[in-house]
């Protein structure tokens, strides 16, 4: 027994670090009983790292007897119950009801620059909500572009189109290539302005304003039978009646009417013709003054005109529709006065004429 009890001893104070030469702190040899010893090295680590180990160590340490302690209770693991299959939400629109709010979208952003003061700011709202339903719409973007180039802003307008350009969908979409079309004309790129235009008419020959622009760079080319074709089409097909685009017919008509020789009934026609077109315009919009102008030009170039054998008649009535330009909105009064010096000019030579004629 005091074998034992030295060995343990040795034990506890090689655990230590060896003995103090101090002393005063570390109990010394027999001044406890074993079993406070032995209950000291039975107390567990706070840890949970010191578990009681055979084997090692001093023997026996920290081993309880048989039917001592308490035993870990094995965990029966429950089998788990297979319930139905989980589904996440399909949150993905219809695509047939994403097309039909996309249209809306489009449709009111259309009316919106069809009023005859065009709300810009209307439709681009529209169409950005087009295009946050369907990304990928290149006619919502096509309208996003149309609305800068109506707020004026032609750069933006390019930069747009230049983006969605690089789709393929795009290369193959009238209303890309109308909307280039009229930032060309407004940055003084006419060659440019033609060829997309009648690349839009090409991909879409029921896109009236796109006509509409063709017939008028065709009008500035003097192309004057091309023109004809082109507004007739515009006007019969498209039902498109507004001042101006039968002011444009009429000056085709007119145009074309040069084309044939004084007494052509081919050209008598045209000028008719173009009279019409002209006072068409005007009960469109009384207040349209290029087609008084137009008028005024057609009388003061037309000699002879049909069914006005007079001279000095016809000059008037080319004086009369000039002084009715100058009353008009917008009118242009250094164009108007120097049209008034060409006609008035005329006009007195005429009735010197008329006065060295017999009686």
């Amino acid at each position: 027994m005091t074998r034992r009890f030295g060995a343990l001893a040795l034990c506890v104070l090689a655990a230590c670090g060896g003995a103090d030469k101090k002393g005063g702190t570390t109990p010394k040899a027999g001044a406890g009983s074993g079993s406070d010893s032995q209950s000291m090295a039975n107390t567990p680590d706070p840890s949970g790292a010191g578990v009681p180990t055979t084997g090692g160590g001093a023997a026996g340490v920290g081993n309880t007897a048989a039917g001592g302690g308490s035993a870990a209770t094995p965990t029966t693991v429950q089998p788990e119950i297979a319930g139905p299959p989980i589904v996440p939400p399909n949150l993905d629109t219809d695509p047939a009801q994403a097309k039909s709010q996309v249209d809306q979208h489009l449709g009111v952003a259309k009316q919106a620059l069809a009023m005859q003061t065009p709300d810009a700011d209307g439709a681009l709202r529209e169409a950005k909500a087009a295009l946050a339903i369907d990304a990928s719409n290149v006619d919502a973007a096509a309208m996003v572009a149309f609305a800068y180039y109506h707020k004026h802003l032609y750069d933006t307008s390019e930069l747009v189109l230049d983006d969605v350009f690089k789709r393929e969908a795009a290369k193959k979409n009238a209303n890309i290539y109308y909307v280039y079309g009229l930032v060309y004309d407004h940055t003084n790129r006419p060659e440019q302005a033609v060829k997309a235009y009648q690349k839009a008419v090409e991909l879409d020959p029921n896109l009236a304003s796109a006509q509409v622009d063709v017939g008028v760079h065709q009008l500035q080319n003097k192309q004057y039978a091309e023109a004809q074709t082109t507004f007739e089409l515009v006007t019969q097909k498209f039902n498109r009646t507004d001042a101006v685009t039968l002011t444009s017919l009429g000056s085709a008509y007119r145009g074309h009417a040069g084309d044939f020789a004084a007494g052509d009934s081919n050209r008598d026609q045209l000028i008719q013709r173009a009279e019409s077109a002209y006072k068409k315009a005007l009960s469109a919009n009384p207040s349209f003054g290029p087609a008084y102008y137009d008028l005024g030009l057609l009388y003061l170039d037309a000699d002879p005109f049909p069914g006005v054998s007079d001279p000095l008649a016809r000059l008037n009535a080319a004086k009369g529709f000039f002084d009715q330009y100058k009353n008009m909105p917008n009118a242009d009064l250094k164009l108007y006065e120097q049209r008034t010096k060409d006609v008035t000019k005329l006009i007195k030579s005429a009735t010197k004429k008329q006065a060295k004629k017999p009686a």
